[in-house]
C-alpha cells in the first residue's frame, strides 16, 4: 500500500474520466469562438482538460459537457504543455459538485476493500489484523 507522508491538500479526489468537451473562449476582439477539448481528471471543483489551443490562467470560458448538453462558467488555473500536448487546469467559478455526474469521496479516504472470511466491506487498516486463512 502506497502511503504519502504529505497529506492529501485537495478539497476532493480527481478521477480519471474522458469526457468530450467545448470551450467557449472569448478573442481580445470580443468574438467568441468554440474549441474541442476532453478531460483528462475531474473533481468536484473543476477539471484538467487537453485542448490544442492556448488558453491564458485566470481568463474565464464556458465548458459544454458535450455528454449531457450542460454547460459551465470557468476560470483557467494552470496551462502545462508535455509532449506537444497542452493541459488546462480548469476550476469552477461557482459551485458544481454535480457537473461531472459522479460521486467523488471526501479527499484522503481510502479504499474499502472485502473480507475474503466474511465477504463484507472493511478499512484496509483492520486487514492487517485479520487471522490468517487456512
Amino acid at each position: 500500500m502506497h502511503r504519502s507522508r504529505y497529506p492529501e491538500r485537495r478539497r476532493t479526489v480527481r478521477m480519471t474520466l474522458q469526457i468530450p468537451l467545448k470551450v467557449r473562449c472569448q478573442m481580445p476582439e470580443g468574438e467568441a469562438i468554440d474549441l474541442r477539448a476532453f478531460t483528462q481528471f475531474v473533481s468536484a471543483h473543476g477539471a484538467l482538460i487537453v485542448m490544442d489551443a492556448p488558453l491564458l490562467p485566470g481568463q474565464i470560458v464556458r465548458v459544454f459537457n458535450e455528454t449531457t448538453s450542460e454547460s459551465v462558467e470557468c476560470f483557467v488555473t494552470s496551462v502545462r504543455e508535455k509532449q506537444e500536448r497542452r493541459f488546462i487546469g480548469l476550476g469552477f467559478s461557482t459551485p458544481r459538485n454535480d457537473f461531472w455526474h459522479v460521486v467523488f469521496p471526501k479527499a484522503g479516504t481510502r479504499q474499502a476493500i472485502r473480507s475474503s472470511q466474511t465477504g463484507s466491506l472493511v478499512e484496509p487498516e483492520k486487514t492487517q489484523n485479520l487471522p490468517p486463512q487456512t
